[in-house]
């Protein structure tokens, strides 16, 4: 019994407070996961580059003369300098303001001032750090930042995900503006709330009133999940409750991809079964990534992790091509509403999971599924990436692609370095 309700009480609240519990997620979780970065479309023309934080790592992603777009560590090879510091541009040479070593669209290394006299320098071996990408054939670019042999195809670690997004015609739609929001709380602390509607009720009075909450189902998948709920059909013989809260001649049911009609059966109709012009998708990536897909438009969600206890929320929209600007207006205002009520729950929580009081809490089995199968996932990674450190005596940092750069002279000095950080027992590198 002891151990049926342990099943379903959350990670204790030092998970969303230690500094040490975020830099091993950062290892066992960030450095090996696919993580959604952008969608292509935002990519028009050869050169097209835009900087972005994915969990620490200072990003490149580049489109080349090739027509791929690919991913770089923001990260010089000769001094470590930040390549890029515009936030997007468009170039098809990228150059370090340091000292001017520069770099072509597909990362190779093109000059090195005053190199050239150097004897057995080799520009080949001194290219960009290169990340592993992924592009679906949706359009929605991903990275991982595995520089290890044992890198998790995309295909294994979300399996059926692709096959699942071919449901929406991400081709309809055009970007429209990012927004985001710097809060100060952990990264699980948003997602405990995106992952269950449990809280709608009472947090989001404007969203209860467009789905049937108690419908509202998270189903698991493999590393992500998929949201659906039974969608509330105005009485067009009613007075509407929303009528100032939208624009005229729509109902809050066609953003979810559903017309406005009372000759519907409510009882037959989910988010994933719509039938109106566009069927809805609602997704949540582990391990930082949310995606919301409408009718009238869609956006995804990049969760920045800076530490234990502040968190960027990163949005990118999306509205149909030649959609009425109006209604898109309206959808951005509804999205932002919806958002910035989470962002209120998470800031608050957070004050009260440091403040040494909660331990842990119950999970509702059915209600909050959702959240039990993203804490789950959470542990299993942490605990299995710890396993591996303590068979090796050592940290393992998986997206550390400087190893094979590193001639044995700096392998042998940052060996002292590691034996400091790490406390290895029975080290002499302090005996004198």
């Amino acid at each position: 019994m002891a151990a049926k309700i342990a099943r379903y009480h959350t990670l204790p609240a030092s998970w969303w407070v230690s500094e040490k519990i975020y830099e091993l997620e950062k290892r066992a979780i960030f450095s090996k996961s696919w993580i959604l970065t952008m969608h292509s479309s935002r990519f028009t023309k050869t050169g097209d580059y835009f900087r972005i934080d994915i969990a620490g790592f200072p990003i490149i992603l580049i489109h080349g003369k090739d027509g791929t777009i690919q991913a770089f560590h923001n990260v010089c090879r000769h001094r470590a300098y930040p390549i890029v510091n515009k936030e997007f541009g468009n170039s098809l040479v990228l150059g370090c303001k340091y000292h001017g070593w520069s770099y072509d669209t597909k990362g190779s290394l093109i000059k090195a001032p005053g190199f050239e006299t150097v004897p057995n320098f080799d520009k080949s071996v001194n290219g960009l750090f290169k990340v592993a990408t992924h592009t679906t054939r949706q359009g929605l670019i991903f990275v991982n930042f595995d520089s290890t042999p044992n890198i998790t195809p995309f295909h294994e670690f979300y399996k059926g995900l692709e096959d699942e997004m071919d449901e929406f015609d991400f081709g309809e739609f055009e970007y429209v503006e990012s927004w985001q929001q710097d809060g100060e709380f952990n990264w699980k602390t948003l997602l405990d709330g995106y992952n269950e509607c449990y809280h709608c009720p009472t947090a989001h009075p404007s969203f209860s009133k467009v789905i049937q909450v108690p419908t509202y189902q998270v189903e698991p998948r493999h590393n992500y999940a998929r949201h659906s709920a039974e969608v509330v059909v105005p009485d067009s013989n009613a007075k509407s409750t929303m009528v100032e809260s939208k624009p005229a001649g729509s109902s809050w049911s066609s953003w979810l991809g559903f017309p406005s009609s009372a000759s519907i059966d409510q009882s037959s109709i989910k988010i994933d079964e719509l039938g109106g012009d566009k069927p809805g998708l609602w997704l949540s990536l582990f391990p930082l990534n949310g995606m919301n897909c409408y009718s009238y438009a869609w956006y995804y969600m990049r969760l920045v992790p800076k530490s234990a206890g502040r968190t960027v929320l990163e949005y990118d929209i999306f509205a149909r091509k030649g959609e009425d600007p109006v209604k898109v207006r309206e959808f951005i205002r509804f999205l932002k509403e919806v958002e910035i009520e989470d962002y209120d729950l998470c800031t608050l929580t957070q004050k009260n999971l440091k403040n040494g009081v909660y331990g842990t809490g119950q999970l509702h089995p059915d209600k909050e599924n959702g959240v039990l199968y993203y804490q789950n996932l959470t542990n299993e990674f942490v605990m299995s990436h710890l396993e591996l450190e303590k068979a090796a005596g050592e940290q393992i940092l998986p997206a550390f692609a400087g190893l094979e750069a590193m001639n044995e002279e700096g392998k042998g000095t940052d060996k002292i370095c590691k034996q400091l950080e790490c406390g290895i027992h029975g080290s002499d590198i302090l005996s004198w």
